[in-house]
């Protein structure tokens, strides 16, 4: 097995191969989506108590990856 490496954009449900791929993607493969998420801006609440403030951070969709955070590019 060969493994390509490309981005592209999804057209209604399609995911378009390359130009360049085209005639050397002919057979079964097996496609592995990672998809770039953009978070959306939610407000940060700060609550006052004496002289510490708090912050709450929603940190429901967040997803630690610790290789990603240890790579070196």
């Amino acid at each position: 097995m060969r493994a390509v490496e490309f981005e592209t954009k999804v057209e209604n449900g399609v995911i378009p191969i390359p130009f360049q791929y085209q005639d050397s993607i002919t057979d079964n493969v097996r496609v592995i989506v990672l998809s770039e998420e953009k978070a959306a801006a939610e407000p940060v609440k700060v609550q006052k108590r004496e002289k510490i403030y708090s912050i709450g951070i929603d940190m429901a969709g967040y997803k630690f990856d610790r290789e990603e955070a240890n790579a070196r590019r």
